[in-house]
């Protein structure tokens, strides 16, 4: 099956599959950039069932989330193993980033030097809105057309603390430092920042672009 005839498939992880705010604005963006692309929104307990591999997708988003990972139900470890198991193009933004390193034995905790959330959020000092990251210099496809350093969007209170085992960093920020990885061996990228959001320079579109560019879902 050609990948432009395949669909794309966004995770809800977050833990109500009512709260798609986030899913759908990557949705918009990526169809904006990738007209004609079906785009499938599936929640993270659907995926379980296995819809995914019923979906058959040319690539799987990991959105973002807007609960703390340690007021998850336990179900949610085998969300995590089937992430691990993934071999196919996988992105994950924001919550799916720190998702991601999560399923690769990272851990996860606030930015800020305060104690952990363990059930909601409210009230947590949050990194929030335009934020300058640093590209390192390795080469990367999805480096193409950025200069070294980028304005992104962000919102998020945690953040990957460590590099996974078998990932790289790509990107530095402040004051969450871990902004962008990739996985050695397998086509996976994680991002904590909203690359789907507008930013000075649209740095977050040109990344988005770039990576539906990889899949060959839109023209090099």
């Amino acid at each position: 099956m050609a990948a432009r005839s395949r669909p794309l498939v966004i995770v809800n992880i977050n833990v109500s599959p009512r709260a798609l705010e986030g899913c759908r604005a990557i949705a918009e963006t990526l169809a904006e950039l990738a007209p004609g692309l079906r785009i499938h929104i599936v929640h993270w307990r659907e995926v379980l069932a296995g819809a995914v591999r019923r979906l058959r997708p040319v690539a799987v988003v990991l959105g973002p989330n807007d609960t703390p990972f340690p007021a998850y139900p336990p179900e949610f470890d085998a969300l995590l193993a089937w992430v691990r198991a993934r071999r196919g193009p996988t992105l994950g933004i924001c919550g799916g980033h720190q998702a991601l390193a999560l399923a690769h034995g990272a851990p996860v905790g606030p930015v800020h030097a305060v104690p952990a959330a363990t059930e909601s959020y409210a009230g947590m000092p949050k990194v929030q809105g335009e934020v300058t990251i640093r590209l390192l210099g390795e080469q990367d496809p999805l480096f193409a057309g950025l200069p070294d350093e980028i304005q992104v969007a962000a919102s998020h209170v945690d953040e990957v603390k460590e590099v996974p085992p078998d990932f790289r960093l790509l990107a530095l920020g402040d004051p969450c430092n871990i902004q962008w990885i990739r996985a050695d061996r397998r086509p996976m990228v994680g991002l904590q920042f909203h690359p789907e959001r507008p930013a000075t320079g649209g740095a977050g579109r040109t990344i988005l672009a770039n990576w539906l560019r990889q899949l060959g879902l839109i023209a090099s």
